[in-house]
């Protein structure tokens, strides 16, 4: 063993760790030894360790040579790397050697000037596969005729990706590497050292201009990466820029608006990308491998709740390796808490709250305001009118502020596209952070207001309501938690259509529930009207019969007493529609009958298109082919009545499909076929989802007349997964009735049972007679081919009687089939 080293451990350590960059806490990550261990050895609290493994395992962090290793070993009073290699192979200490292997074949390093400054690369960087790609590829580049600028928000890596990136081109820049924090330095100290680190004194040069001058040229022609980190004003910037040529810059920063970087190569990094599994990376790295593997859907739904920001997914898999008593479930469940989940995000010297801090703290009273008021937002993005209005201030003052948030990272762009308003969004903890300074409690009402009271389907297309989806529920919920009541039932009659026509049953039973709640508490008959007649239509849609005409008759009465003729036009219909399905078609043509005459007397073509095709339907349905087919023409042509909005997509839809229906009449299956495929994509596009079976029905019917029984059964499946799926009864019902013709026709008479057996259920709880004498026609089918009979006629024999009772046309077609048994 050497002579004990007269410099003490403390002295040793304390230089390493220096130059290293990393506290503490940062080496007790990496190295697997406590923190307070590492402490007692620099602070000089612990002259000896007893071991020399730990030792060996942050030497290994810090990255020190053979030589630089012994000297912190004989300042411990620990034999040197050769002497310990030497008596582990004696001793056959096969763990000691492997800690002292990485050391076997070092080359000795030649002495260099060539600086090197950056910070010290992370070792557990992971992802940026992309990022790196496009920083290498512009900073190996021949002559370097624009700076590289890395943009992005706090907490998102600029830095560590700087660093990293650094390292790996160590090589290719022949005179070093030279780094400088801009939000630490001033320039002048800057220069200073960048001279210094080719060793020229600049200190006699007193003024900046003088100084940045002599810097340039000493580095006009050296290959050097001159990386400047946090950068955030032009002005700092300048006076370290090279010249043109050899030297490569890079900034980071969190501004867009540098007047610097115009023309640059602008690098935007974001959070890690969830589709990428970054952030599960980064936990395997201090988490281990093992674990993840185990607690996987339980840490992607933490990187979830943290954005997938990166200082925020290293803080928390940093406190749930090394803090105790931590299992990833308890962490996850207090970040699932809005009101607690930055408060967790903090680990000895990282926080993402003093990230956010010192972005916030640089904005204007009037902006901080402003900026607090976004945090109400949720979901994806907003437009600027929504912020606007919530905040209070005009829409030009509004978009203004946002282009100032924009440029300095504390908002993204959103979703755009024609028709769009601008849009925007924050960032998930951007969005806590805002949230937390709120003062303005009135912004929470005008929240509600701007979704609830000015939204609806004649102020809003489906692209914005889709757009707006989830700021709408949030609103609903404001409005719940602050008895909002008015506003509440304005909300949900007003957004009830767009929930109908996506097919989100849940979501409208949800809200109108809370609605149903309060409605004796709001005095505004309309809305009261309104209300029955949206819980009869969803009742409708889910086979509710008797509870839909309950609340249709409760709307009808409202809407006669107010003398409401256009809602009562449509009052009229949906119970005439009820009482058609049920079978009563004398009841149902009365309806229709009245509702039509209000609809020719307003003068609207679509609603009397719809009541002339009703009726048109209940005349075939009654075996009355020609009055059906003079309805039918009468209502397809006040289609085109422009008393709608004609770029509305349902409204597109709608007349593509009666141009369907009249080729189809006309035997041009081809061009029917055209006219339906259209607006089937039109209904796609815009998530009609009603519309969209609607269609997929109309050609599975066109294939079918073609005998052309795959094409169908393709068409018809999808109408029933998706009936089943948003849960419209009815829908389902019509479809699965054509499945089991389609399912007879291709011989499939299992299938067609199946069909025709889940139809004669669902029929019988919406209590429809057509559809009950339509399932008992198609078992009657089904079990005469498989050779049950007795079983067929009785099935028959009251699908009869049923079509009988009602009225029904098919009484001749279940005649005639009964007639042509053998042995009848």
């Amino acid at each position: 063993m050497s002579k004990h080293n007269p410099f003490q451990l403390a002295d040793s350590l304390g230089k390493f760790v220096k130059r290293s960059g990393y506290t503490a806490g940062q080496l007790a990550k990496l190295s697997g030894i406590p923190k307070p261990t590492i402490v007692n050895w620099m602070e000089g609290r612990v002259r000896r360790p007893r071991g020399v493994e730990d030792l060996l395992r942050l030497t290994a962090v810090l990255h020190l040579t053979s030589s630089e290793t012994s000297t912190l070993l004989e300042s411990a009073g620990h034999p040197a790397v050769n002497e310990l290699r030497e008596s582990a192979v004696q001793t056959g200490n096969d763990s000691l050697l492997s800690l002292l292997s990485r050391w076997e074949n070092e080359q000795p390093k030649k002495k260099t000037a060539v600086p090197f400054q950056a910070m010290a690369d992370l070792p557990y960087f992971v992802g940026r596969d992309q990022e790196l790609s496009m920083l290498k590829g512009a900073l190996q580049s021949g002559d370097h005729t624009m700076l590289v600028s890395l943009q992005g928000m706090g907490g998102v890596g600029k830095t560590v990706l700087a660093a990293h990136v650094a390292y790996q081109l160590r090589n290719h820049f022949a005179d070093g590497v030279l780094w400088a924090r801009l939000n630490g330095s001033d320039v002048m100290s800057i220069l200073a050292t960048f001279a210094g680190a080719f060793e020229l004194d600049v200190s006699q040069y007193a003024d900046v201009d003088s100084r940045s001058r002599v810097v340039r040229e000493l580095l006009a022609h050296k290959r050097i990466l001159i990386v400047l980190d946090n950068v955030n004003s032009s002005e700092q910037v300048k006076p370290l820029l090279p010249p043109t040529g050899t030297c490569a810059v890079l900034i980071t920063t969190r501004r867009h608006d540098l007047s610097i970087t115009r023309g640059s190569h602008r690098i935007v990094i974001g959070p890690f990308r969830a589709e990428q599994y970054e952030s599960l990376a980064l936990f395997s790295r201090i988490l281990g491998e093992a674990r993840v593997r185990v607690e996987r859907p339980l840490l992607t739904e933490l990187a979830n709740f943290l954005g997938n920001l990166p200082l925020a997914v290293d803080i928390a898999a940093g406190r749930l390796a090394y803090e105790p008593g931590w299992s990833t479930a308890d962490f996850l469940k207090r970040v699932r808490q809005e009101h607690r989940r930055l408060g967790e995000l903090s680990y000895e010297d990282q926080s993402v709250r003093a990230s956010f801090n010192a972005s916030f703290e640089a904005l204007s009273p009037k902006l901080q305001q402003f900026f607090a008021a976004l945090g109400l937002f949720t979901g994806d993005d907003f437009s600027d009118e929504a912020a606007a209005f919530i905040a209070g201030i005009s829409l030009e003052d509004a978009q203004d502020q946002l282009r100032q948030l924009f440029a300095i990272s504390l908002v993204y762009q959103g979703r755009g596209g024609v028709g769009i308003r601008a849009r925007y969004r924050l960032h998930l903890l951007l969005r806590d952070y805002a949230r937390n300074q709120l003062e303005d409690d009135a912004a929470i009402e005008r929240f509600v207001h701007f979704y609830l009271s000015q939204g609806g389907e004649n102020g809003r297309s489906p692209v914005q309501f889709d757009l707006d989806q989830q700021q709408i529920i949030t609103a609903l919920h404001y409005a719940v938690e602050r008895k909002m009541q008015n506003p509440l039932v304005k909300g949900v009659n007003r957004v009830y259509p767009f929930w109908e026509s996506r097919g989100l049953y849940e979501t409208a039973v949800t809200w109108l529930t809370h609605a149903n709640k309060v409605i004796d508490n709001v005095d505004e008959p309309h809305m009261t009207m309104m209300l029955a007649h949206h819980n009869g239509r969803l009742a409708q849609r889910q086979g509710e019969y008797i509870q839909a005409e309950t609340q249709f008759e409760s709307a009808l009465t409202i809407a006669r007493e107010l003398k409401d003729d256009e809602n009562l036009s449509h009052i009229l219909r949906a119970l005439g529609i009820l009482a058609a399905r049920r079978g009563d078609y004398v009841l149902a043509d009365a309806y229709y009958k009245e509702g039509l005459a209000l609809a020719r007397a307003l003068g609207y073509g679509s609603p009397v298109s719809n009541f002339l095709r009703g009726l048109g339907v209940q005349a075939y349905m009654q075996g009355n082919f020609a009055r059906a087919e003079a309805f039918y023409e009468e209502g397809l042509a006040l289609m085109w009545l422009r008393d709608v909005d004609e770029q509305h997509p349902r409204v597109m839809a709608g007349r593509l499909w009666g141009l369907g229906f009249l080729s189809r009449e006309q035997q041009d299956f081809a061009q029917a076929e055209t006219y339906y495929q259209q607006a089937l994509q039109i209904s796609r596009n815009s998530g009609h989802l009603e519309q969209v079976i609607v269609l997929l029905r109309s050609l599975a019917g066109l294939f079918w007349e073609q005998e052309k029984y795959e094409q169908s059964f393709s068409n018809n499946s999808q109408a029933v997964s998706l009936s089943r799926e948003i849960g419209h009864r009815w829908l389902l019902a019509r479809s699965l009735r054509e499945m089991g013709e389609i399912q007879l026709a291709r011989k499939q008479i299992d299938d067609a049972k199946t069909a025709f057996d889940e139809l004669y259920k669902l029929a019988r709880i919406m209590q429809s007679q057509e559809l009950i004498a339509n399932a008992l026609f198609g078992l009657a089918r089904v079990t005469a081919v498989l050779g049950t009979p007795s079983s067929a006629i009785r099935y028959a024999q009251e699908s009869l009687d049923t079509f009988i009772a009602i009225g029904h046309y098919q009484v001749n077609d279940v005649q005639n089939w009964l007639n042509s048994l053998p042995n009848k």
